[in-house]
This record gives C-alpha cells, sequence and structure tokens, in this order.
C-alpha cells in the first residue's frame, strides 16, 4: 500500500499532541474520534506521560507500540521537525500535520516547513498539511480536531473533496451534511508543503468508489499547475473533476498569500487551461454544490444544450428561461404538431388552459398522469437533449408518489433530467422517488439549471475526445 492509502485506512494511529490536563486540546479531540468513534487502536503521545481517558501516555513515538500507519501531530510548529524525525525512526509512512506556524506566517515559518519537507523526504513519509484541519473519511478515519457538535459529518457517498481551505471545507460538509449528500472523503491539505491537491486527484482518479473530485484551489507553487491540470487530464474521460479557484482577484490573491502561502496565479490563463483538459470549474459556491450533487447521481448525458422544461407554474418557467440563457442552454420551441399531441394527452378538462409551449405550463390543475404523459412525448422528440422538471407539488392532483412515477417514465428514454423540488420535509417523499431512481433534484429552480449546464459542460468535452 502507498502512504496514502495507509493514511486513508490506516490500521493503528498516534496522537502527539494530547493534553493530560485539557480534555478539549485539539490533540484530545483527535484522539477521542480516532480512539472511540473510529474504533482505530491509537496511541497519545505526550512528553510528560501521564493517562488520557483512561489509556497510557506515552513519553515519544519511538516508545509506543510498532506498525503504526499513521501519526497525527498537533504541537508548536517548533516541535514538528523532530517528531517526524521520530516518525521516520519508526518507520511511520505517512503523517497529518495540524499544527500551523509554517509558510503561511512569514519568512520564518516558511524555513520551517522546509526542514519538515525535507525530513518527510528523507523518511519516504506521505505528509498533509501543515496549517490543516485534517483528513475525514466516513465510518473510518476522522482526524478534525473540530468536535462533531460544531462541525457535521456528512455520511458515506462518492464526492471526494479536497481544499486547500479549511474554513471552506467545513462550510461544505455543513452544506452536505444538511442536503443528505455524502462524501467518500473530505481531505484539507493547508500548506500542502508535501502532499498537494494533484496527488489526491492521481488517488481518487482511481478509487473506485469516487464518483467526483471536487477541489478548493487557491493557487500553485512552481510548476504544480502543469502537473494539476495534466493528472486532471488522466482522470477527467472517467469521472469529473470540478475546481473552484479563490485569489483571482488582487484582494483575493493578497489574502491567499496570507492564509495558505499558495500562488493565486492568472485567473484567466487558468480558467483556459481548466476547459482544455476536462475540469468542469465552478464559479461559486452555488455553482459547485449544484456540479458536485448532480454528478453524484452518475446522470444521462447531453448530445446538446436543448432542454424542454416542464413545470405547474408560468412564473417558474420564466426564471429557468432566465437562468438558462445565461448559461447558453436553449428552450427551442415545439413545432405545432408536437404541441397538439401533447394536448390530446391531457386530462380533457384542463386541456384548454394548459399552454405546450417551451416551457409547458400544465397549470395547478395537472395531475400525476397528464405530468406523465405529456412528458413521455416530450422526450421522445428527436431536438429534445434533455428535460427539466419544475415540480410545485402544491397543486391538488400532484401526489407524493409524482417523484418515482416520472422516473419511471424517464427509464424509458436515453436522455438526461434533472427536476426541481422545494426541499422540505413535507416533499420528503417525492424528493426520495425522485433521487432514489436517479434523477437529482436542486432545491432552487437556479441550482436545477446549473445541474444541467454541469452535464453540458462535461458532456461537450466527453464528445471532443471521443467518449460520447
Amino acid at each position: 500500500m502507498s502512504g496514502l492509502e495507509k493514511m486513508l485506512s490506516p490500521k493503528a494511529t498516534a496522537v502527539v499532541g494530547v493534553s493530560t490536563s485539557n480534555p478539549f486540546s485539539p490533540g484530545n479531540v483527535i484522539f477521542r474520534k480516532l480512539c472511540f468513534e473510529n474504533g482505530i487502536p491509537t496511541f497519545p503521545i505526550n512528553p510528560k506521560g501521564g493517562t488520557v481517558e483512561g489509556q497510557k501516555v506515552y513519553k515519544s513515538i519511538l516508545e509506543a507500540p510498532d506498525d503504526i500507519d499513521l501519526a497525527v501531530i498537533s504541537v508548536p510548529s517548533k516541535y514538528v521537525p523532530g517528531i517526524l524525525e521520530q516518525c521516520g525512526s519508526k518507520k511511520i509512512p505517512s503523517a497529518i500535520v495540524v499544527s500551523g506556524g509554517f509558510s503561511e506566517i512569514g519568512p520564518a515559518g516558511a524555513g520551517l516547513q522546509k526542514e519538515i519537507i525535507d525530513v518527510a523526504k528523507k523518511h519516504k513519509i506521505t505528509m498533509v498539511g501543515p496549517n490543516c484541519i485534517g483528513v475525514f473519511v466516513p465510518d473510518k478515519l476522522d482526524t478534525f480536531f473540530l468536535p462533531s457538535e460544531r462541525v457535521a459529518r456528512p455520511l458515506r457517498g462518492n464526492v471526494a473533496i479536497i481544499s486547500q481551505s479549511g474554513g471552506w471545507l467545513v462550510e461544505r460538509l455543513e452544506e452536505f451534511a444538511s442536503r443528505d449528500l455524502g462524501i467518500a472523503a473530505a481531505i484539507s491539505i493547508g500548506n500542502s508543503a508535501q502532499t498537494n491537491v494533484t496527488d489526491f486527484i492521481k488517488h481518487f482518479g482511481k478509487d473506485k468508489n469516487v464518483r467526483v473530485i471536487l477541489a478548493y484551489i487557491e493557487g500553485f507553487g512552481p510548476n504544480e499547475g502543469r502537473e494539476f491540470v495534466e493528472a486532471c487530464a488522466e482522470v477527467a474521460p472517467r469521472k469529473p473533476v470540478i475546481v473552484l479557484k479563490g485569489g483571482d482577484s488582487e484582494a483575493g490573491h493578497r489574502a491567499t498569500q496570507s492564509h495558505t502561502s499558495a500562488l493565486a496565479g492568472n485567473s484567466v490563463i487558468a480558467a483556459a487551461a481548466f476547459k482544455q483538459y476536462g475540469i468542469i470549474q465552478a464559479v461559486d459556491e452555488d455553482e459547485t454544490m449544484a456540479y458536485a450533487k448532480v454528478f453524484s447521481f452518475n446522470p444521462r448525458l447531453m448530445k446538446g444544450s436543448r432542454v424542454g422544461v416542464m413545470t405547474v407554474s408560468g412564473g417558474h418557467g420564466v426564471i429557468a428561461s432566465d437562468e438558462a440563457s445565461f448559461y447558453g442552454l436553449e428552450f427551442p420551441s415545439f413545432s405545432n404538431e408536437d404541441q397538439e399531441a401533447m394536448r390530446e394527452v391531457m386530462t380533457p378538462a384542463y386541456r384548454g388552459i394548459a399552454s405546450f409551449r417551451n416551457p409547458i405550463d400544465l397549470t395547478g390543475s395537472a395531475a400525476d398522469v397528464d405530468y406523465e404523459q405529456v412528458l413521455r412525448i416530450m422526450l421522445g422528440l428527436d431536438y429534445i437533449d434533455s428535460a427539466l422538471l419544475l415540480l410545485l407539488p402544491y397543486a391538488p392532483g400532484i401526489s407524493l408518489q409524482i417523484g418515482a412515477r416520472v422516473a419511471n417514465v424517464t427509464k424509458q428514454f436515453n436522455k438526461c433530467v434533472v427536476a426541481y423540488v422545494p426541499y422540505l420535509d413535507k416533499y420528503e417523499v417525492i424528493l426520495r422517488g425522485f433521487e432514489l431512481n436517479g434523477i437529482p433534484v436542486g432545491d432552487t429552480i437556479e441550482e436545477a439549471v446549473q445541474m444541467l449546464n454541469g452535464i453540458r459542460v462535461r458532456s461537450k468535452f466527453l464528445q471532443q475526445i471521443g467518449k460520447l
């Protein structure tokens, strides 16, 4: 196993920096997580010795038992080089350094960071950090020093998240958890002194349990930008790589220098390179979540940009049209013949009030069967590449089974379908009816359109390289 594999799935760990007097210290939080929640044999380290949570505290890594796969280091920065030397002597293959006080504080810290890089290289230690919040793999590994009651931990899923910012990562975890969106892993790389985002792109690119890779990047060190896009180019034909890049403005550039000591670089050049190598670039956090969620469902792709829209509210169709126009998605007009065919399958009492232009407005009088029948005709049109379903379940004829019923129709066609349903508890059955049958649901109209745009961007890339 590689150092990264042992880090993400350790059989035994050590936490350097536990306190015998402060149970809320970062080291103690990490120790409890690993030992009691993850059930991993974990050895606490503190030069004073003693006991923590009823377990013996070892005075150094050298005194701890052998066969440790991962050391988590949470001590003042000046002690980190010596501790890494001990890890090397102990033949520990991986380390996570959560301690700050390195290149992010300026020249003095940069010298110390170079020192730990040299030590890790000498002993072939795979090191994440410093200045990071740790690594989280659901049901397996949690080295975050942030208690669970303060920061949510999403359930197991298929999205791998890599972030140069611990704070940004924390916000994503909260959002993923609140929306029942699972993750495969969450990696805070901090200063990425040795192991960087490219290493994790390569690793998760080969992981069969990962369907989507999401990265927040503030910049690259010398030559790292090219290595990153080339790694993504290897992965992108198999699975989507989504990137949100910070530090594009001058103020943002200065902030990244003080934050993780990253080199922000030229945003125009970066955007062009991302596009060339098949990377899906999100422009903000809303797009980030929309793209991550839609690809976690492994949606069908789009042969073109032509979208058929169905709604029970004309206003929602207008909002969707405006948003789609921004992204270059098209809502082609239905022919008179096709409009008449849709009208014929509607409940007779409501045929006269429904509109069959694009977007289709079935009105609040529509029932499940109307949605099913009209959708079947729309998806069968050769000039429609995908469907956007805007569903407000307040209509009395719409049942809680509408999601599952519509999904059964979509299975008859090789076209991608995205839905919008307000993310409310009372609509839980509808939401699950869609999502358990592979139809992603946005909790705003804008998000649903963003999901389609992400699919369009990926589809276009796969067409260009002959994979679609």
